[in-house]
């Protein structure tokens, strides 16, 4: 099992552990909220906005799609997370957290940023 990204010209993969760290970090950076699920840290530059995208969409594969410009969004929040080092801040709370996160984000945020340029992605 796990989440298959597919766009226009791109694709990316995380298995469901994976993108359960995943999905943590894009809400304590604020890239997603929703169902009641709230941020530990209340960093302002993190705070969600009218940008942030609905959790649903990465909480099951069920063929959400993330528009180009959430594309951009969530790029843009998880590179601010990973200058901010958000990802060691989480890790005072979060003692199970794999020391591969920051590369995972990395990697998502990148095959965001390109998604962001070929249209979005599905989430599956």
């Amino acid at each position: 099992m796990g989440y298959d990204f597919s766009g226009a010209g791109t694709g990316y993969r995380l298995n469901d552990w994976q993108m359960g760290h995943v999905r943590l970090v894009m809400l304590e950076a604020g890239a997603i909220a929703g169902d009641g699920l709230e941020r530990l840290f209340g960093n302002e530059q993190f705070a969600p906005s009218a940008d942030t995208v609905p959790v649903g969409h990465f909480s099951s594969n069920d063929g959400w799609p993330v528009t180009a410009a959430q594309s951009a969004f969530i790029a843009a929040r998880l590179r601010a997370a990973l200058t901010a080092d958000l990802i060691g801040d989480m890790a005072l709370f979060y003692y199970d957290q794999p020391t591969q996160l920051r590369e995972w984000v990395d990697e998502f945020a990148a095959f965001n940023e390109q998604a962001a340029s070929d249209g979005g992605y599905v989430v599956r």
